[in-house]
């Protein structure tokens, strides 16, 4: 028995052992890189910004997409697409296979839609941009904007999605469903929020809903970020006093939109009308930006109570309704002037 032993070439021995893990090396990684999806129909991978390599590859793994995400990783480490990977939403579709998909991630996802949300759109305007562009139709959009469970599903505290789609651009693959949009809107929200933690006053004793709210008043009172603090001083003032807000972009959210008010409109009955009920309305009246909401956290101190504007971007403002009035004429007869 040593005697055949003995007999073994060990280069041919050390030769064979080497080829046959070779073999499995080149098997193990072309199964985890090329196999193809056993899912019958795309999906969509939403890569977030900020998120790990490895985070993404193991959310494939649970998608179904990837047998091997070690392997994966070990890749992806290796050419380099680990810190060089592209965030946004990618279509996955059962033709692609995993190297295809590393490729995707670094070259950045394929779109198929554009959809620009400004600062200031109501969730009527959403709505329609998205019906323009294809996505659902109006009546099913603000059906689902107005539905508990989802609404609960994606943590509003609200009555329906208005003032949570926050404004950006989102880029969609061809797949995209109307759920999805608004997921994306509404994390996009919530990854905003988060990133303003502690970035406001710890003493407004305010909650989400109402910061969003005041938000949304202030991103409709003016397109100023330098005005904006001081305009949210001044509303945290009169709610303070229990003053009425006797906001018009209130009124026009109360009358659908409607640009031009009248003194007649002051007096509708609506829990939107800022002139007839004191407080905040009972939702958002838009979906405010970013400088809006860091406004309403971090409001200037100011002695004013009033403000109007002048005309010309900027805002003209008063400690009393004596000042107010008389800065009220100032514009009026400016007007006439011109």
């Amino acid at each position: 028995m040593f005697d055949d032993l003995k007999k073994i070439n060990p280069v041919r021995a050390i030769s064979f052992v080497s080829a046959t893990f070779l073999f499995i090396f080149i098997w193990w990684n072309s199964s985890a890189l090329f196999h193809r999806s056993p899912t019958s129909s795309s999906v969509l991978l939403n890569v977030k910004q900020g998120s790990t390599f490895r985070s993404v590859v193991f959310e494939l793994n649970r998608l179904g997409i990837s047998k091997y995400p070690e392997t994966l990783v070990f890749w992806g480490d290796l050419l380099g697409i680990d810190t060089n990977i592209l965030a946004g939403i990618y279509e996955i579709t059962p033709q692609m296979s995993p190297f295809r998909i590393l490729e995707d991630l670094h070259n950045g996802p394929r779109y198929f839609y554009r959809l620009t949300i400004p600062e200031g759109f109501t969730l009527d305007q959403v709505v329609h941009r998205m019906v323009h562009l294809g996505i659902g139709s109006e009546e099913d959009l603000l059906t689902l904007t107005r539905n508990p469970s989802f609404l609960a599903e994606l943590g509003v505290p609200s009555q329906t999605l208005e003032g949570y789609l926050y404004p950006d651009t989102y880029y969609l693959p061809k797949i995209t469903k109307p759920k999805d949009v608004f997921q994306m809107m509404v994390s996009r929200f919530w990854g905003v929020m988060d990133d303003l933690k502690g970035k406001g006053s710890e003493n407004l004793n305010l909650s989400v809903q109402e910061v969003v709210t005041l938000a949304s008043i202030v991103q409709k009172e003016t397109g100023s970020v330098k005005d904006m603090p001081v305009v949210a001083g001044i509303f945290m003032n009169r709610l303070s006093q229990k003053m009425k807000l006797q906001s018009d972009p209130t009124v026009i959210y109360a009358l659908n939109g409607r640009r031009k008010i009248h003194a007649r409109d002051l007096s509708i009955d609506s829990p939107y009308n800022t002139y007839r009920y004191t407080g905040l309305p009972p939702t958002p009246i838009c979906n405010p930006g970013k400088d809006a909401l860091v406004a309403v956290l971090n409001p200037k101190k100011v002695p004013y109570l009033y403000f109007v504007s002048n005309g010309h971007g900027g805002q003209i403002y008063s400690e009393t309704l004596k000042e107010q009035d008389h800065a009220i004429r100032q514009v009026l007869r400016q007007k006439e002037l011109q």
